[in-house]
């Protein structure tokens, strides 16, 4: 008699024979389950041993990984029940040559051709209820997987699309803008103009937390037409949402003058209003414009002074917006260079206006200007005084990077219990803040440098590595996290993983040429070197590396790369 295996790879892995599920245990070998799933979604359930020796060992020479991959189809067999399970005939391997195989990603690929080619807006429903989750996604990180993963996530995307399944749409990606702008029309036809506009502002915010931009323009056209159907006047916070939002597509555009015309006129309706998040956005767009033109620094500064003078609700939304490009400058191209210089000007104004959340911003600046140079005592010493004068205005963006980095100083001074007992506390200050999405990955990448050995470093950066697929963070924030797990990665020997943090920190730093990332990155791939016998090449790199970091006056970096080459 036939036998049948039926084997699901979406939304989790899971193998039955004849009807009997293989126990998570009867997988003596990882690699051996990751051979049935390289072949489970391989077209025609074959490839060829070559194909699976460099997917699953890209770092081993041929005879090891061949060695690995008799090990991988030995245990295979021993879970399936037999050594029918994987067939291996000349250089080729079989999932269940002879079986009734069923995997449930060629059922949904079937059903999903006939449907978009239908075009049929039921059968396209019908294909996309037997996606059940994303392809593997306990293997998130597995090179091997990602091509597959996206293709076929791609394909329940248009399948959503074409049965105008929006709602769906958005639960997997809120920021979908043909989605929102479906339901906004939908709810306007159906006489919910209140829906519309709540439509409009979830679209907004979306947008602004998870990219950093605004609605285009034909969204933007919609959502004023909404508002000129109601009977009263649009609200000042309405008029404030249209007016940003027209002020990003300018941006967008690259219409700096217009971008800024308009973020003015909204500042100037947010503080009338006393509108502390309006305003954030306002100065979040003037920040970016005045960065297009290199003038930032006279920008925060005439809001600094501005904003000290007001409520500590409005101080907090104007320091939040500006919280992101001050890290920026600090670790960005051209280094921390006039930092100190900086960040004394801003204390002597706070003080002057006798404004507590802007000496606690000041002192941040000034405590991480000293950690940078490697001054751990100062930085102690401005953290903890940024840290108070934060707490006392309830400003937990500011408690939050002051606890980082006095975590970090710790570290660098070799007591790691105490860099996690702060990181504990900045913790839930990062989630309630107003820059979440800015300053919860940070928190992680610290963890990973303050973990104590290599078991409780890989379990730090699974931590981040969940946080990265749940949720949108800022990618230059998410820059420390990523180069700390692509090193703790390269030294637990688990090089795929490394490699896949390594590609995502070059992708970032690409977009932002220069300064301390270039060098950090310099050193991941050292220890990828190191990782994988090349002594010699790594400690080159290494050298590469501390020469940089030395350059920017990053001498805690530097002397930790040079002792890396000469060991």
């Amino acid at each position: 008699m036939q036998a049948t295996c039926r084997v699901r790879v979406l939304g989790g892995f899971g193998v039955a024979v004849d009807g009997r599920p293989v126990p998570t245990d009867a997988w003596r070998s990882r690699r051996a389950a990751d051979l049935v799933k390289l072949l489970a979604i391989e077209a025609g359930h074959r490839m060829h041993r070559e194909q699976a020796m460099a997917s699953l060992w890209p770092e081993l020479p041929a005879d090891a990984a061949g060695a690995n991959l008799r090990k991988a189809v030995h245990y295979a067999r021993r879970a399936l029940g037999g050594p029918e399970a994987i067939d291996v005939t000349g250089h080729v391997l079989t999932l269940w040559p002879g079986a009734a195989l069923d995997c449930d990603l060629e059922r949904f690929d079937r059903a999903a051709d006939t449907a978009l080619a239908s075009g049929d807006a039921s059968t396209c429903a019908a294909a996309a209820a037997l996606y059940g989750g994303d392809l593997l996604p306990e293997d998130r990180y597995e090179w091997w997987a990602e091509e597959r993963r996206t293709k076929v996530r791609t394909r329940y995307v248009a399948l959503l699309r074409a049965a105008g399944d929006w709602a769906r749409l958005l639960e997997l990606d809120e920021t979908d803008e043909e989605a929102h702008r479906a339901l906004m029309r939908r709810h306007l036809a159906a006489g919910r103009r209140r829906e519309a506009l709540r439509q409009f502002e979830l679209l907004r915010r979306a947008l602004r937390e998870r990219i950093g931009v605004g609605p285009d323009a034909e969204t933007v056209a919609l959502y004023e037409s909404a508002l000129a159907e109601g009977a009263d006047p649009p609200s000042v916070a309405q008029t404030v949402a249209v007016t940003l939002a027209n002020g990003l597509v300018a941006w967008g555009r690259r219409n700096l003058a217009e971008a800024e015309r308009l973020a003015k006129r909204a500042r100037a309706l947010a503080l009338d209003a006393n509108l502390g998040h309006e305003l954030g956005e306002a100065s979040t767009l003037l920040a970016l414009v005045a960065y297009a033109r290199g003038t930032w620094h006279e920008q925060f500064r005439r809001e600094f002074v501005d904003s000290v003078r007001r409520s500590t609700e409005l101080e907090t939304a104007v320091f939040d917006a500006h919280l992101c490009f001050q890290e920026f400058y600090l670790y960005g191209p051209e280094g921390h260079e006039g930092a100190e210089a900086f960040g004394r000007d801003l204390l002597d104004i706070a003080t002057a206006a006798g404004s507590t959340g802007g000496r606690a911003l000041a002192h941040l600046l000034l405590g991480e200007f000293a950690l940078l140079s490697g001054d751990l005592d100062g930085a102690a010493t401005q953290l903890s005084r940024s840290w108070v004068a934060a707490e006392a205005t309830g400003c937990a963006s500011a408690q939050s990077i002051a606890l980082e980095r006095a975590a970090e100083a710790r570290v660098r001074q070799g007591d790691r219990s105490a860099a996690v007992a702060l990181l504990d506390r900045a913790m839930p200050l990062a989630r309630a803040s107003g820059i979440r999405s800015h300053l919860v990955i940070r928190v992680h990448g610290l963890r990973v440098l303050a973990a104590g050995g290599v078991v409780d470093a890989l379990s730090a950066v699974r931590d981040g590595e969940r946080l990265l697929a749940s949720e949108h963070v800022c990618d230059p924030c998410s820059m420390g996290f990523r180069t700390e797990a692509a090193r703790a990665c390269a030294r637990a020997n688990d090089l795929g993983r490394a490699r896949r943090h390594l590609a995502e920190a070059e992708r970032i730093s690409g977009l932002w040429q220069g300064g301390p990332w270039t060098a950090a990155l310099w050193e991941v791939r050292a220890e990828l070197r190191r990782a994988a016998g090349q002594a010699s090449q790594a400690a080159a790199l290494f050298l590469e590396a501390a020469d940089q970091f030395a350059t920017l006056g990053r001498p805690w970096e530097a002397h930790r790369c040079r002792a890396a080459a000469d060991a």
